[in-house]
């Protein structure tokens, strides 16, 4: 893939003339056809990358926005998100597209420079906090996780404080509370707002999602959903963004893809016929709950070149939704 890095370093990429470089990507913005494809096996200067993420972005369109649950105010994002493990050649045309929130910003040991330009208060991002599932009640532990990455990163404070992985089981949820204490204290100081889980499943998740619920606590919630989740599932996820909680899917296409490939008809009514990752997401983000409203506001996957980005992130963009003639939620 030509813009992908592991390419970049293939023996047998080959470098582009400026009027050969312009020809092809003239060619792939026309078509239907992906930029990525058009580009594939060639190894792209600085300023051809640049200039092929900015056509890119313009050929896809901008993204709509969806208000993350009803806990954290009017947090309007997209509904793709981006995450800090994405081919960081990635994240410049996610941005002109609009995306506004960045999962796991935690990790960035400093700000990407596409990042660094934007003001603060014009994106939102979270910390996933490590020590959740081993380590519950070491409060030290996980304050120090967000204190040293914000002294590293400089973004100021986290939106989202996200227990990483979530809890392995009730009992540590319900009394072992190092996680929220360092929520509390890291709050009054002024470097987190909300508080949220990425809920791995430990325990069943018709259990341990009632429990979040129940326990009133959570703000927003990261969980596993795909073509594939179980009705009883896809259930407790609708009970708790009927109670307010921010929910974003993950994993929609490593628990899904294989189910979604061998679905045609499911690809038709997606309109993406032949593309998994932009069904899938269309899917997840378009199953409605009891009250008639989308279940997720957001889905976050995995990146890694502008193929699969073309791909997942042409799933709800403007310009591919109505070429398609696929009527997202809002």
């Amino acid at each position: 893939m030509g813009l992908d890095r592991g390419d970049r370093n293939s023996e047998a990429a080959r470098s582009l003339s400026r009027r050969e470089f312009v020809r092809l990507l003239s060619a792939a913005t026309a078509g239907a056809g992906f930029v990525g494809t058009a580009l594939s096996g060639v190894a792209l200067t600085t300023s051809q990358r640049a200039e092929a993420a900015e056509a890119t972005a313009d050929k896809l369109g901008k993204l709509p926005k969806r208000q993350l649950g009803k806990r954290m105010g009017k947090m309007m994002i997209t509904p793709v998100i981006l995450c800090q493990d994405w081919a960081p050649e990635l994240y410049g045309p996610a941005i002109a597209q609009g995306v506004n929130f960045f999962h796991k910003a935690g990790y960035w040991n400093e700000q990407p420079p596409e990042v660094r330009k934007l003001p603060r208060e014009s994106f939102y991002c979270d910390i996933t906090v490590d020590s959740t599932p081993d380590h519950p009640d070491d409060e030290e532990m996980a304050y120090r996780q967000v204190t040293e990455s914000l002294r590293k990163n400089g973004l100021k404070y986290y939106d989202i404080y996200r227990a990483h992985f979530g809890w392995k089981n009730l009992d540590a949820l319900k009394t072992q509370r190092g996680t929220r204490r360092a929520f509390e204290r890291l709050k009054k100081e002024g470097k987190v707002k909300y508080y949220g889980v990425s809920q791995h499943d430990y325990i069943p998740y018709p259990e341990i999602i009632a429990a979040h619920i129940e326990e009133g606590l959570i703000d927003s919630m990261q969980v596993f959903w795909s073509y594939e989740t179980p009705k009883e599932t896809q259930d407790i996820f609708d009970k708790a963004h009927k109670a307010g909680i921010g929910m974003t899917a993950m994993k929609v296409y490593a628990q899904g893809g294989r189910k979604m490939r061998g679905d045609q008809a499911m690809q038709a009514k997606m309109k993406a016929p032949g593309m998994i990752g932009r069904a899938g997401l269309r899917y997840a983000l378009s199953v409605k709950g009891s009250d008639g409203k989308p279940i997720f506001d957001a889905a976050v996957t995995a990146l890694r070149n502008f193929e699969q980005y073309e791909d997942n992130m042409g799933s709800f963009a403007s310009k591919v939704a109505m070429a398609d003639g696929f009527s997202h939620i809002a």
